[in-house]
């Protein structure tokens, strides 16, 4: 962990020491910072009894130190982070774990009517510190196992878009994720999916078909037997399954700073295991959304399917979330508040005795996640305190044990900071977009983009590669 340290320290002051030469070269180098010090009910995340041995209060501070490199030409893009993170607790020691994320993404204009997109990705850490780990307008809604778990996870992406005409984009994104916790036995996730779209660009509309497929292997999943002896050894399966998700989309314009989404379509799960046998069901999105250079929000609800790597199953969610950043009162305050709150009603997909493919027991998570940030007068760039809080309650029912509860309350200050100052104000909460990046993404255009850009113009940010 000394080592990593290091690396992110030695980072931040080459970052202040080149950033003048680097912009130069049209290359940007940053150094990010957050640090905290909080409170907790449940340091790792422990279940309830009489499901598990019961949550354990104490005290906490983070440390978060990272790196930040673009680097942009005419027509290309490409930005590489580094991001390494510590919690330490003052009472459960053993409870202490660092992380390490790499990402890269690049976008590249391969000729006036086509782009292409590459990304990749790779992280190392624990589990029970995942979520603190996300701003407050990002975090995600996810059933964990509950615990500590120590794992790796690495991804990578591609996508391309051919634009035939100003108002028609034709999309391709494909994406490869691999999960690894260490357990033993081993439970690896494997996933990959690749969608198509076709996007149809009006005044004040948006009107777009997107077709995904995609496929998950889930090593060594415990199987569960009430007809089991209570002293005989565990059972664990693979298990191959596939999701092929078919959606019409509409936005709407609804003025300079409101805009609507509507997706309609199906989903069929299959699982490919002996007998291949499927299961059909609907797939939408509703989404209301504000967009405004002081502040943001979006309420949406989603039915969707999706694997889940932690709990080693494909589930069938309705998800209703609220994400929000606006400054509060008077701006000479530099006051604002950003954060999320939403609730998930899941379902695993399982074979029942007979063989066929049925939804099973639910669970249900509720995510509070909110703070109250102070920026002072641009002495020190994107200097910012934060107080904190974040509440989680997941509940998941089981048929041949007890159900299971895992309910985490944090309280901290943080202090975040870079330098040198960001150029541009990116957005501080996610937008819904559940249906895969090809998909329909961003708010309606009042008019048709053309399809070159104007000579000397720079393409989007290579964040846009990610999504």
């Amino acid at each position: 962990m000394r080592s990593g340290r290091g690396i992110a320290v030695a980072a931040f002051g080459c970052a202040i020491l080149t950033h003048h030469d680097a912009r130069a070269q049209d290359a940007y180098l940053q150094g990010v910072f957050t640090g905290s010090l909080g409170v907790t009910d449940n340091v790792s995340s422990a279940a309830e009894p009489p499901a598990g041995p019961g949550p354990e209060a104490d005290g906490f501070g983070t440390v978060s130190p990272g790196l930040i490199f673009t680097y942009t030409t005419p027509r290309t893009s490409q930005t590489l982070s580094y991001t390494f993170a510590a919690s330490f607790f003052f009472l459960n020691s053993e409870a202490n774990s660092y992380s390490n994320m790499a990402m890269w993404s690049g976008r590249f204009v391969t000729s006036p009517r086509t782009t292409l997109t590459l990304g990749a990705a790779g992280s190392q850490g624990q589990l029970n510190t995942f979520q603190l780990e996300q701003a407050p307008g990002t975090t995600t809604i996810t059933g964990t196992e509950g615990g500590t778990t120590n794992f790796v996870q690495g991804s990578v992406n591609e996508g391309f878009s051919f634009q035939p005409s100003p108002v028609w984009q034709l999309g391709q994104a494909a994406t490869f994720l691999v999960y690894n916790p260490f357990l033993d036995p081993p439970q690896r996730t494997y996933s990959a999916a690749n969608t198509l779209s076709a996007q149809r660009i009006f005044r004040h509309d948006i009107a777009s078909l997107a077709l995904s497929v995609g496929y998950t292997h889930f090593d060594n999943v415990q199987v569960d037997n009430p007809d089991a002896d209570p002293e005989a050894p565990e059972v664990y399966e693979d298990r191959d399954q596939l999701l092929s998700t078919l959606v019409a989309s509409w936005q709407h314009d609804l003025g300079r700073r409101f805009s609507s989404q509507l997706d309609v379509g199906g989903v069929v799960a299959t699982d490919l295991k002996g007998d291949a046998v499927s299961l059909v069901r609907p797939a939408g999105l509703a989404a209301l959304r504000y967009t405004h250079d002081r502040g943001e929000a979006e309420l949406a609800y989603t039915y969707a399917a999706a694997p889940n790597v932690f709990l080693q199953q494909i589930q069938l969610s309705h998800q209703l979330t609220l994400r929000a950043a606006a400054p509060i009162l008077r701006p000479s305050w530099r006051l604002s508040v950003e954060g999320s709150a939403g609730v998930q009603l899941a379902r695993p997909l399982e074979r029942n005795g007979e063989g066929e493919l049925v939804t099973g027991p639910n669970t249900t998570a509720v995510l509070t996640d909110v703070a109250l940030l102070w920026s002072p007068v641009i002495v020190i760039p994107d200097f910012a305190l934060a107080l904190r809080y974040q509440h989680t309650n997941q509940h998941t029912a089981a048929r041949t044990a007890g159900d299971t509860r895992i309910v985490r309350n944090a309280l901290l200050v943080s202090v975040s900071g870079a330098f040198p100052r960001r150029m541009e104000a990116g957005s501080r909460i996610s937008m819904t977009q559940p249906f895969g990046s090809a998909g329909p993404v961003g708010p309606p255009h009042r008019d048709p983009e053309p399809i070159e850009p104007p000579e000397g113009s720079e393409p989007a940010a290579a964040g846009d590669a990610a999504r």
